[in-house]
């Protein structure tokens, strides 16, 4: 049996007649794939500069800073019944747990409570005295888990 000879063009390329045939044209330009491979280069270097940042003191750092600025702005947030003496120990004591994190006393992951409660108390854009007394103790039992 032999194979009709046709003159239709086929859909598909023979692996044998591909290689044969010359070299396409390029479809993109050469410096837009050399950019794209430098763009690539500097993602992987950002990325490996973040995660030694982070897996420093440049986590810690960070967190301090964000304790310090939602400390800020909760002092705008306090309702009426909160004492002033009561406003005054809350940040005494988150200014001690910020403290022990800074000098590598208090482990990013103890902070895990306070966050939760903090995020709980400044949700609703309140913080009622039954949430500054949680989060007092909260980073009272913070700051006395810290290492010695």
């Amino acid at each position: 049996m032999t194979v009709p000879e046709t003159n239709e063009k086929r859909g598909f390329v023979w692996p044998a007649d591909y290689y044969s045939s010359a070299t396409p044209a390029p479809a993109v330009p050469s410096a837009l794939t050399y950019g794209c491979g430098a763009a690539s280069l500097l993602v992987l270097l950002v990325i490996f500069a973040g995660g030694a940042f982070v897996s420093g003191s440049g986590l810690s750092s960070f967190m301090d800073m964000a304790l310090g600025m939602s400390l800020g702005e909760m002092r705008g947030m306090y309702a009426a019944e909160v004492t002033p003496a009561r406003k005054q120990s809350l940040e005494a004591e988150v200014e001690k747990m910020r403290e022990g994190l800074r000098g590598g006393k208090v482990s990013i992951v103890a902070l895990q409570p306070f966050m939760q409660n903090l995020q709980g108390a400044i949700t609703d854009r309140k913080v009622t005295a039954q949430e500054a007394a949680l989060l007092e103790e909260s980073a009272r039992k913070i700051s006395a888990s810290a290492k010695r």
